[in-house]
């Protein structure tokens, strides 16, 4: 990765020639976005890897109860159903480049700000709720990377970013050095306000390094409900369709459910200390990016639901592995790691992929905003859950999300029976 930014920066001085970024043979295959994603994504997903580790042992140990963590959390899911609602009309209206420039800077630059200096439960919630503006990027990140790319495009494009962002794991132990060091809640102040201020100059490059896909930008207003009805009506309309879209949702509902209360089940039930709790994501990143490297790009479109399916059935077993180590067996620990960040390279990419090309070009943003605003309305109750269940019993959310898994892993299998 240094050899990369190195030659990317002797190519940034070039004073004649256009940066072209596709010069690097590992990049091709992917769109230009694609490309420009796959390189300014590290300035997002290692701020992101440092701080969430300790993001809800933050808000424990300033006073918020398992019952607050979770009212944060639906917070959090109520601004995105609110900004998947109008997110379809905005990337047509802004355009694709400017939409998600000027959001991710409220969701996350802002927002790192405001947890930064979080007292109280209040300061939380409007922390959340700002994050959760986030889900209008989704709209029209996704329409940057998958417009003006062909469906192998995609698959590569999706796979970078993935690569990307799982590689802001190797520094996750920096934020244990931090934390070990001044403490959980001056540490996580700190990293707060330096992941705000990385984010915000990383979107500000990326912006003028992306192209605003031909044929599209500013639109006219459309009728959001129309369009709602009309693209469900479209994920309705066949069995592979609807499959695919019921999948999304169930992943969806686990990845946000699953996080919530992992890394505090780590260190109280575990029984891993502060310190160590940031080597789990540096671990996870290895196995990831093994099987992103290694295994993913010798994948072809016509084996992308089978491996879908092993890496859905994989993350499951990893719960179960969670589970079982709940005594402290540091064995099951490593093999649940191992087996969830196998499972994590081959859902994500390939599952994102997969929705892109199930979606219609010519009204890309509008399914996207609908099946959005589907996919947030299920995982409204996520935190309610999460937290009760933990309060129950801290297995109990593993138990769940593990059951999730398995439904989900089995309608994916049924996809290989279906016609394209």
């Amino acid at each position: 990765m240094i050899t990369f930014y190195t030659c990317t920066i002797l190519n940034l001085m070039k004073p004649v020639k256009r940066f072209d970024i596709s010069t690097f043979p590992w990049l091709r295959g992917m769109s230009h976005n694609g490309r420009v994603v796959t390189f300014t994504e590290p300035f997002w997903s290692i701020p992101f890897n440092i701080i969430s580790v300790y993001a809800v042992l933050y808000m424990m140990e300033l006073g918020l109860s398992e019952r607050e963590v979770g009212l944060t959390q639906t917070i959090l899911v109520v601004a995105q159903i609110i900004s998947s609602f109008v997110s379809g009309n905005l990337t047509d209206l802004l355009g694709r480049r400017r939409t998600t420039f000027i959001f991710d800077s409220i969701s996350w630059g802002l927002a790192c700000l405001v947890w930064a200096f979080s007292n109280s439960l209040l300061g939380f919630l409007l922390a959340a709720f700002l994050n959760g503006i986030n889900k209008v990027v989704y709209v029209s990140f996704s329409c940057m990377i998958t417009e003006d790319a062909t469906s192998d495009q995609r698959l590569r494009n999706y796979s970078g970013l993935y690569l990307m962002v799982i590689a802001g794991g190797f520094f996750a132990p920096l934020g244990g050095a931090v934390v070990s060091r001044m403490g959980i809640i001056p540490g996580t102040r700190l990293m707060y306000l330096l992941a705000g201020a990385i984010m915000f100059l990383m979107f500000i490059a990326r912006h003028f390094l992306w192209k605003e896909p031909d044929g599209v930008g500013r639109a006219p207003r459309v009728d959001v409900l129309k369009g709602f009805r009309e693209s469900l009506g479209y994920f309705m309309a066949n069995r592979r369709t609807r499959t695919v879209f019921f999948i999304q949702a169930g992943v969806q509902f686990y990845m946000v459910f699953k996080p919530i209360f992992y890394f505090v089940y780590l260190k109280k039930t575990v029984g891993l200390s502060s310190g160590m709790l940031s080597i789990i994501p540096l671990a996870t990143s290895i196995i990831t990016m093994v099987v992103l490297l290694g295994f993913v790009p010798r994948l072809r479109i016509h084996n992308r639901e089978r491996a879908m399916t092993l890496g859905l059935a994989m993350s499951a077993f990893s719960l179960v592995m969670l589970i079982l180590a709940a005594g402290g067996i540091q064995w099951i620990l490593i093999f649940s790691i191992m087996l969830d960040g196998a499972g994590l390279a081959l859902i994500r990419p390939l599952l994102d992929s997969l929705w892109a090309d199930t979606l219609k070009q010519d009204s890309r943003a509008v399914q996207l905003a609908a099946g959005n605003t589907f996919f947030s309305l299920v995982t409204v109750p996520a935190g309610i859950i999460a937290a009760e269940l933990y309060r129950l019993e801290p297995i109990l959310p593993f138990i769940m999300a593990s059951l999730i898994l398995f439904t989900v892993a089995s309608l994916s299998f049924s996809l290989r029976r279906m016609g394209r």
